[in-house]
């Protein structure tokens, strides 16, 4: 069989090409790290990759939700403990009005007391966060709450019942506010209310035994429903510090799992590029000798 000169000039040409293209192809994966450079060097591993990824990136605003629902609550937190301490505060003034020792003008003083705790309640009910929006005013987050009446020393209620929610994981939409109404009473049973009508019985000067043992029924009551917001919210931090957690193993799982698909192993790779380094240098000397011969016909 005659080989022509030309045919052995392309063997020699693609042997070249072939392994440069692989030296190129090892010198780019140590360059960039990864071992799949693209989808068509491995589509099964790109896929799952590419799935992987997404599913990180999904964890990963689930913790961040995680971190603005622990900021929430810690917020709606520090406002019920402050409303607890003014109900605690409120209920010994009241006790200590019932003293029959007291005048009238001890008892006023004690109204001029009691009204400043009312107020000091209405802000807190009126409570915004850092965007702006009100913290017990339901779905109705752009309406203060509650509105004072000066003359009856009440308050209504112009929020609704609605709880702000936000998913801090797959299945999980995390309560981050409450309806007043919930917290501060409504009616007859409002922490206002029942303020309100002490602050009466006391400025207008009659006997307040009586008021006294209402008062005191009604801000137990309300301490009750304060307490128990209280203690979601403890129960809810909990949840989103064992999420955290959780998040965080997941977080590294995909880590890993990315890793195990897409870095490059270097010891290999390194290794590799040696040897076509190697491969390379013998066949451009292979090519050199085999064209500075081909002037002759082989025959085989």
């Amino acid at each position: 069989m005659r080989v022509s000169t030309n045919m052995i000039y392309d063997q020699g040409v693609r042997a070249l090409q072939t392994q440069s293209a692989a030296l190129l192809y090892t010198g780019q994966q140590i360059a960039t790290g990864r071992k799949i450079l693209t989808p068509a060097d491995d589509p099964v591993a790109s896929a799952r990759a590419l799935d992987v990824t997404q599913s990180r990136s999904v964890n990963k605003q689930f913790i961040t939700n995680q971190g603005y629902a622990e900021d929430a609550l810690r917020l709606v937190e520090g406002q019920l403990d402050g409303a607890t301490e003014i109900i605690q505060y409120a209920r010994e003034r009241v006790l200590a009005a019932g003293n029959p020792a007291l005048s009238d003008a001890d008892r006023k003083s004690i109204a001029t007391d009691l009204r400043a705790q009312f107020d000091a309640m209405l802000a807190i009910a009126n409570t915004r966060d850092a965007n702006g929006d009100y913290l017990f005013a339901g779905y109705q987050s752009n309406t203060s709450p509650f509105q004072k009446n000066p003359a009856t020393l009440t308050a209504t209620y112009d929020g609704d019942q609605g709880t702000r929610t936000m998913q801090v994981s797959s299945a999980r939409f995390m309560p981050v506010s409450f309806g007043g109404e919930t917290v501060f009473g409504a009616g007859g049973e409002s922490v206002f209310k029942v303020l309100g009508d002490f602050i009466g019985a006391l400025e207008s000067g009659g006997p307040v035994s009586g008021a006294v043992s209402v008062a005191i029924d009604g801000l137990d009551t309300s301490l009750d429903k304060v307490l128990t917001a209280v203690a979601q919210i403890g129960s809810q931090r909990l949840e989103v510090e064992q999420l955290g957690f959780i998040g965080s193993d997941l977080d590294l799982q995909y880590a890993t799992t990315l890793s195990n698909l897409q870095d490059l192993d270097y010891n290999e790779a390194i290794s590799r590029l040696t040897q076509q380094q190697t491969y390379l240098q013998a066949a451009q000397q292979s090519f050199l000798k085999t064209t500075g011969l081909s002037l002759f016909n082989y025959l085989s």
